[in-house]
């Protein structure tokens, strides 16, 4: 029972400093002007990582590459080069690992999906002609004020809300690919349905 208790207690410290540390990313936006790209780019590729400590994929999705957890950015990586500071992190017992693709049809080892603003409307159209696919898609939505949530089919948002970057949960979308987000990152999103 002390073992159990104990496990029960660890699993419970981690998840919590995961969060914590996911919450702290969420932090203001206010840095200094001449690296504020990179900064920002640290910022959401950190995000990424803890995001990515919050979801469950089917069994069968990962099986592709069970040692990797693989971040794909959608036709660029906006990302690069602050995206290398996650590779080779431990993240559900795999390494974070990126690989650019082109489309839709090349998500086979594809954990998670990176889409930049600017590539959005293709997604949509990508997308379209796709059934369920068992990937975290994740739009990046923070650099426009023209582009809302609403706009976007992703299963996941990260949106301005004043001087924070913010998350934006579209549900059906993670429904409709298998996934499932824990209950505590719900809780720091906003939810549509």
């Amino acid at each position: 029972m002390i073992q159990t208790l104990h496990s029960f207690l660890l699993f419970h410290l981690r998840h919590t400093a995961a969060l914590l540390l996911l919450f702290v990313c969420l932090f203001p936006l206010n840095l200094r002007a001449e690296s504020h790209e990179h900064k920002l780019q640290q910022v959401k590729a950190a995000i990424l990582f803890n995001i990515a400590k919050f979801v469950r994929w089917p069994e069968e999705a990962l099986s592709e590459n069970p040692d990797f957890l693989t971040i794909c950015h959608y036709r660029e990586n906006s990302l690069h080069p602050a995206i290398q500071s996650i590779l080779g992190k431990q993240v559900q017992h795999r390494k974070v690992d990126d690989k650019l693709i082109g489309s839709l049809a090349k998500t086979d080892q594809c954990a998670m999906l990176f889409i930049p603003l600017n590539q959005l409307s293709i997604f949509a159209e990508d997308q379209a002609h796709h059934g369920p696919l068992p990937v975290l898609t994740i739009a990046d939505l923070t650099e426009s004020d023209a582009v809302g949530p609403s706009d976007s089919r992703a299963a996941v948002n990260l949106i301005r809300q004043g001087s924070r970057i913010g998350l934006d949960i579209y549900l059906p979308e993670v429904t409709r690919n298998g996934l499932t987000i824990s209950s505590e990152l719900l809780k720091l999103a906003r939810i549509r349905r």
